[in-house]
C-alpha cells in the first residue's frame, strides 16, 4: 500500500507540475507583452516535482507540458523547450550534484555558458526572434554585423546566468514551501 501511494504521490507532482508549466506557455502565447515572463515562470510548474527529488517526474512534467504546449501554440513552444523543460531539471541536478566541488561549480557555469550561447544562436539564426533595428538605436550603426551578434550574445549570456541564478532561488523558495506536502 504504501509504495503505490508514493507513486501515486509522485505522479500527482507531476501532473500538478505540468499543467502549471501549460497554463504558464498558454498565457505567453495569448499574451505577447509578458510572453518572456511566461517562459520564465513556466519552470515553476517543473519545480514542483523537483522540490520532493522527483527526477524522473520532473522530467515526465517537462515532456507533458512541452507536448501538450505543442499541440496549443504549436512552434511558439521552442522559448519554453530551450529556456525551461528539461533545462531546469538538468541545472537543479547538477547544482545539487556539485556543489561541493568549486571545479565542478566552474565546470557547471561553463557548460551553462555554453549553452546559453547555443540557445541565443538558435533564436538569433534560425526563428528570429531577437529583432532588433539599428536604425533606430544610432550607436550600434558603428559595429559590425559580427561584433553586434558579440555583443548581443554576451547581453543574452548575462541574461541568461541571472535567469539561472533566480531559477535556483525559486527552487530553494518552492522546496521550503511544499516540503511538508506529500510523502517522501
Amino acid at each position: 500500500m504504501r509504495k503505490s501511494k508514493d507513486i501515486g504521490s509522485r505522479i500527482a507532482f507531476a501532473g500538478v507540475g505540468a499543467a502549471i508549466s501549460i497554463v504558464f506557455i498558454v498565457l505567453g502565447y495569448f499574451f505577447s507583452y509578458v510572453s518572456l515572463s511566461c517562459t520564465v515562470l513556466t519552470s515553476v510548474g517543473i519545480l514542483l516535482p523537483l522540490s520532493k527529488g522527483y527526477y524522473k517526474e520532473a522530467v515526465l512534467a517537462a515532456v507533458v507540458a512541452g507536448v501538450v504546449g505543442f499541440f496549443i501554440v504549436n512552434i511558439k513552444i521552442i522559448p519554453y523547450a530551450m529556456a525551461s523543460g528539461a533545462y531546469v531539471v538538468l541545472t537543479i541536478f547538477l547544482q545539487l550534484k556539485f556543489s561541493d566541488k568549486t571545479w565542478k561549480i566552474l565546470l557547471t557555469y561553463i557548460l551553462k555558458l555554453g549553452y546559453s550561447s547555443l540557445v541565443f544562436w538558435i533564436c538569433y539564426s534560425l526563428i528570429s526572434v531577437i529583432v532588433v533595428d539599428v536604425k533606430k538605436i544610432t550607436f550600434l550603426q558603428t559595429f559590425s554585423p559580427v561584433a553586434l551578434y558579440l555583443i548581443f550574445n554576451v547581453v543574452f549570456c548575462l541574461a541568461f546566468l541571472l535567469y539561472d541564478f533566480l531559477l535556483l532561488k525559486g527552487y530553494e523558495f518552492v522546496k521550503e514551501r511544499i516540503k511538508n506536502i506529500g510523502r517522501r
